[in-house]
């Protein structure tokens, strides 16, 4: 490369050739300001230029500055003169380490520099710009984005590490990618925080109105009103599935979809889905795109539970059948010896059954000790919890999700104002019941079980779920709440925190 002085050349003879310029757009309101700055002085920073035949050049870095001197109304502007080399990298380097170029004009860059160059690795890239493969190759992705959720990332409203999580959208639904920047945008939510509150943003956007507003269908809430258009075959299904669900008589009946049912969606391509770590379990937020396949899987699912209810009260018929020793295919004379030959069997094996139970509570009084409670007393105690978490599916999340920040999720948000302002998410009650299950199935002592399930037991006696709206609530606990609350009184007197005193408006 051979690198000339600075010398002076006229604005007029410096040409902007198509391509070389990684930067597509450039804010009006920055080019005044620059322009302001520089008044009617020299360009102090040179520009880079490359000969191009008649006294005439192709600027090759400083695009902004020569547009900043064009407004301000410079006739002559400094220059290195680039004899040989590539323009464009020079372009991208000069803009990557002046004035960041947006994302997206970045990743445009990038490739256009690959392809110049012959560059076909995303390292090759790097090393020709002297940056890390990574950051290449996640502003690389950006370009497979829909062209809306680009608009955004070049704006600054959606961040660069969003991509991830944009990309899985997109690959299902692009409109439904673009939305979701959309309503982030609404919300002002914006940086790490438009990352953070991703899950939240996709069902905002479910319930959002768009221009264009993509098919949402939640898979756990299949309203048949919302998917099914024909109203005979809306009414239809409607009337099966009350007649299989004789305990729901909804008017406009709400299905959940099984799994299988929610795998077909996936398979078929048509599953947005945005999958949430909470450390001690994770979450899924998950919508249908398609109608047709969603009014699909409803029939399915009708088709399923009409089905399960047919195979239950077969059952069920079976059960009574066999219980009455009954079988429509007899005469009454077989009838009447088979009930005979029944109560015969039945009388045999009540007498064994007696011998039986006698042997075991003997064998019961026998093993009785200090070496048999030594040797099981921890089994005991944790097939005793398992029973008691069983019986009690409420009992986890009727108070530990409130007192346990394992089984919480904290979002804290700075306002404008200078305030924060946090949003808690809590564990539902099967993720509740298993966190639970799992601390009792770690112990090491029976005492740590015990310890463990009156901590259960005191939170659900005791936390107040005021903190929670209405719905969420489970109010009702645990059974014999009476009595356990008497036998703990004093562990509870213990550990009872003090209300705070309202002050009266007075």
């Amino acid at each position: 490369m051979t690198q000339l002085a600075t010398p002076l050349v006229e604005v007029t003879k410096i040409d902007v050739e198509e391509g070389f310029n990684p930067r597509t757009h450039m804010d009006p309101e920055g080019l005044k300001r620059l322009a302001a700055s520089l008044g009617k002085t020299d360009v102090v920073q040179p520009l880079t230029v490359r000969p191009n035949g008649d006294g005439r050049f192709i600027v090759i870095a400083g695009h902004r500055r020569l547009e900043a001197a064009k407004i301000a109304g410079i006739e002559k502007v400094p220059v290195h003169v680039r004899e040989s080399g590539d323009a464009l990298t020079a372009a991208l380097v000069e803009n990557h380490h002046r004035e960041d170029l947006d994302p997206v004009d970045t990743a445009r860059g990038l490739k256009a520099l690959g392809e110049e160059l012959g560059l076909s690795t995303h390292k090759q890239i790097a090393e020709e710009l002297a940056v890390s493969d990574t950051w290449v190759s996640q502003h690389l992705r950006l370009l497979s984005l829909p062209e809306g959720v680009q608009a955004h990332i070049a704006d600054g409203s959606v961040p660069v590490e969003a991509e991830r999580d944009l990309r899985g959208i997109a690959r299902v639904s692009p409109r439904v990618a673009e939305c979701v920047c959309e309503m982030g945008k609404r919300c002002k939510v914006s940086g790490r925080d438009f990352v953070n509150q991703f899950a939240d943003l996709l069902v905002a956007t479910s319930e959002g109105r768009f221009e264009k507003r993509p098919t949402m269908i939640d898979p756990r809430a299949v309203a048949l009103s919302k998917v099914i258009a024909d109203p005979k075959q809306r009414t239809e299904l409607g009337d099966r599935y009350r007649a299989a669900h004789s305990y729901d008589q909804a008017e406009d009946p709400i299905l959940r979809l099984s799994e299988a049912e929610v795998d077909a969606a996936r398979a078929a391509g048509c599953l947005v889905e945005h999958k949430v770590d909470h450390g001690e379990w994770v979450s899924t937020v998950a919508f249908i795109t398609d109608a047709e396949l969603a009014a699909d899987l409803a029939v399915r699912a009708v088709e399923r539970i009409e089905k399960e209810e047919a195979e239950h009260a077969k059952r069920q018929a079976e059960f009574a059948a066999q219980a009455n020793g009954g079988d429509p295919n007899q005469t009454p004379e077989q009838a009447k010896e088979a009930g005979r030959a029944k109560r015969q069997e039945a009388k045999q094996k009540a007498a064994d059954a007696r011998r039986f139970n006698e042997e075991l509570g003997n064998s019961l009084l026998k093993r009785r000790g200090g070496s048999s409670r030594k040797q099981h007393s921890l089994a005991r105690a944790k097939a005793l919890a398992a029973v008691l978490i069983a019986d009690n599916e409420r009992l986890a999340a009727r108070g530990m999700r409130l007192v346990i920040p394992h089984l919480q999720d904290v979002e804290v948000k700075q306002l404008k104002s200078g305030e924060s302002r946090e949003k808690v998410s809590y564990a539902d009650a099967e993720q509740c019941s298993e966190y639970l299950a799992k601390r009792v199935e770690k112990a090491t002592s029976e005492g740590e079980v015990l310890e463990i399930l009156g901590d259960a037991l005191i939170a659900s006696l005791l936390a107040d779920e005021e903190e929670l709206p209405q719905s969420k609530q489970v109010r009702a606990g645990i059974r014999a709440s009476r009595a356990v609350e008497k036998l703990l009184s004093a562990e509870i007197k213990s550990v009872r925190p003090r209300r705070r005193r309202r002050k009266s408006g007075r």
